[in-house]
């Protein structure tokens, strides 16, 4: 059984909604660049030979505007009242 055939049934068996292996890595780039994680780290989880494919192509960076933004939105739907 391939990788994409294991994920999709550990996908399944979670029961979130099905993505893609490669959504899922680029989701996770996002995140190691959300938490600010080095980038050599970023490499290391995401398992690229080349950091620049890291930094090019499976990172979005993500500046202290949007960084702002989350901890609002976040501070939002802790709200009692809300949630």
């Amino acid at each position: 059984m391939g990788f994409s055939r294991s994920f999709g049934r550990l996908v399944s068996r979670a029961g979130v909604r099905r993505i893609t292996v490669r959504l899922a890595r680029h989701t996770c780039g996002t995140l190691v660049a959300f938490l600010q994680v080095h980038p050599k780290v970023a490499q290391a989880v995401l398992r690229h030979s080349q950091i620049s494919m890291t930094m090019d192509v499976c990172t979005h960076m993500v500046g202290s505007d949007e960084r702002d933004a989350v901890t609002l939105l976040a501070e939002l739907l802790e709200d009692p009242l809300i949630g």
